[in-house]
């Protein structure tokens, strides 16, 4: 673990200090924790849901100092504070009953915003949040000084190294517990996601946006996403929120970034596809003003730090194949909102989508709408909620289910007319089938591979 950073360990010991707390979760947040927490409380105890590798690692780390109780109820354990980790849902059994039981529950990316706020950018939003993120600390670095990215995407907030300024990705889970908000908040979009933790949609719009509940000093919104601004503007009617990608702020228009009427750099300067990459970077334009750098006044030069920022890994990310077809890894797409926003990227181009994984049990009729006003030359259903997906499609869109990755590519070779893409944007997660996201990718191209001419 890197050193701590001070303000890191002063909220820490300020939260826990001389009291009996309760690690929940034993990952690698969790252990981030205990790091911070054994030197502070007067006593840590972790706990986890099952038996395993996870369990054999933190008895070697933490043995006696922080020992972990495997399933069991919350009568059984004395504590004063629980820290939750983030993938351990606010509706476990063992969370709910703390609470009743008077027990005080936080977690760690509340332990740090506390220290933090006034020098924080965060960023959430159902999609786009880890590009916008990374656009924002990009820019940061190369036109105002150090940023650290961090959170959800790069170094856990509790292992940050001491910063003058933090930019940081927020998932819905880290959200939900927050009790400070961030200085700087950007919102990207709103739409259902992880119903599966949050319990429903309303809980997942309340969690999501739990962001912004309390006295952030600026929220920067995408107002060209109806549900998010409706959402905002039903649960916080006295927010003020600067608006992106209409005509008063930072927009795209005519192939032009704008501000307001003033043009200051072109579209392309930005080298990734897609509308929703030319919000993410409005919003992250946004972001940089907002700290009180004037875009206008220096257009040139933004517009060269933003010339030499590249796609992240997994999204949109392109693979040229000796066969003249286009792969495009976009492996992080999780859900059909996702999908299509990498669909309408390559609008207009001989097109085969490869969809399908996790099945959540989510409504795929935002897909199959748009694929009834724009049909692609192919979707191809992978294993796992692939089939459900392809049953959904409208009449007449070309389809097949497969077997595998490679059976699925190898399809897709078949299907896509020459000089086409083949879009792997699954709208699910990978959860089941693989480990993550990127052994997903990491499938695909190796089904590229196998399958090529």
């Amino acid at each position: 673990m890197p050193s701590t950073d001070a303000r890191t360990a002063a909220s820490v010991a300020e939260a826990l200090g001389g009291r009996r707390v309760l690690v929940v979760g034993i990952g690698r947040e969790g252990h981030s924790i205990a790091d911070l927490a054994v030197p502070a409380a007067a006593s840590v105890t972790a706990f986890t849901d099952a038996d395993g590798p996870a369990v054999t690692q933190w008895r070697e780390e933490w043995g006696d100092r922080a020992p972990v109780v495997v399933g069991g109820s919350a009568d059984e354990l004395d504590v004063d504070v629980a820290v939750v980790s983030p993938g351990v849902s606010k509706n476990h059994p063992l969370v709910r009953a703390l609470r009743s039981a008077g027990v005080a529950v936080t977690s760690g990316t509340s332990l740090w915003m506390a220290g933090h706020a006034a020098h924080t950018i965060a960023v959430t939003g159902s999609k786009g949040k880890s590009t916008t993120s990374s656009i924002i600390q990009h820019l940061f670095s190369a036109l105002r000084g150090e940023a650290v990215l961090g959170g959800n995407i790069g170094i856990p907030l509790l292992s940050l190294p001491e910063a003058p300024r933090y930019v940081v990705e927020l998932s819905s889970y880290q959200c939900s517990g927050l009790t400070v908000s961030p200085g700087t908040v950007v919102l990207t979009s709103l739409f259902p996601e992880h119903l599966d933790w949050h319990g429903s949609e309303g809980d997942y719009f309340s969690d999501k946006l739990n962001i912004v509940a309390h006295g952030p000093e600026r929220v920067i919104v995408n107002a060209l996403d109806p549900r998010l601004m409706a959402e905002l503007a039903a649960r916080f009617p006295r927010l003020e929120v600067e608006r992106v990608g209409g005509p008063d702020g930072f927009h795209v228009a005519d192939g032009w970034f704008m501000h307001g009427p003033a043009r200051l750099f072109p579209r392309t300067t930005l080298a990734l596809r897609g509308e929703h990459n030319g919000v993410n970077a409005c919003l992250a334009l946004a972001a940089i003003q907002s700290d009180g750098y004037q875009i206008a006044e220096h257009a040139a030069e933004v517009a060269e730090a933003l010339a030499s920022f590249h796609a992240l890994e997994h999204r949109l990310e392109e693979i040229p194949d000796a066969s003249g077809l286009t792969f495009v890894d976009d492996s992080l797409s999780t859900s059909p909102y996702a999908a299509v926003e990498a669909l309408r990227a390559y609008e207009g181009a001989p097109l085969a989508l490869l969809v399908g994984g996790q099945d959540r049990g989510v409504d795929y009729a935002p897909l199959g709408d748009y694929l009834a006003e724009h049909p692609i030359a192919a979707v191809i259903g992978l294993p796992g909620s692939g089939a459900h997906i392809v049953e959904a499609l409208p009449a007449g869109q070309p389809h097949a289910v497969a077997a595998s990755m490679a059976d699925a590519v190898a399809a897709a070779r078949r299907m896509t007319p020459a000089g086409g893409c083949v879009l792997l944007s699954p709208a699910a997660p990978s959860y089941g089938l693989y480990n993550n996201y990127a052994e997903r990718a990491a499938d695909f191209r190796a089904a590229i591979a196998a399958t090529a001419p």
